[in-house]
């Protein structure tokens, strides 16, 4: 009789430490979001800074492309000799152009027209 009484106390107490840890989470949850809400609005400003710098390094990224690009594919057109490392490091620049840049311009064109079949 004694261990019934036992298992009884252990799971009384067991089901009010989960009533108390349910009661602190949801009297948390309020808490978290107003501090949540408080880091947005102090990080805002350095978020946009951020996606601005992003933006930036971005067209940075795709103006070299079309430099290098331009510039290598007028050497081919004039018949300026290139080699195969040349040949190889333009083509990884004009993948990353088309594939991660997701551009196709006049570029593009170029390079069908006088990198087709290789140099």
């Amino acid at each position: 009789m004694e261990v019934i009484t036992i298992i009884i106390s252990i799971s009384t107490f067991l089901n009010a430490v989960l009533v108390i840890t349910n009661f602190i989470g949801k009297a948390k949850k309020p808490v978290d979001n107003v501090i949540d809400k408080k880091f947005q609005e102090a990080l805002k400003p350095i978020n946009t800074t951020l996606e601005a710098i992003d933006d930036r390094i971005d067209k940075l990224d795709k103006n070299q492309c079309k430099n290098y690009l331009t510039e290598f594919l007028e050497d081919v057109k004039n018949g300026v000799p290139k080699s195969d490392i040349q040949i190889q490091r333009a083509t990884e620049v004009y993948d990353h152009y088309i594939n991660d840049l997701h551009l196709n311009t006049y570029i593009h064109d170029g390079w069908e027209k006088y990198m087709k079949g290789g140099n």
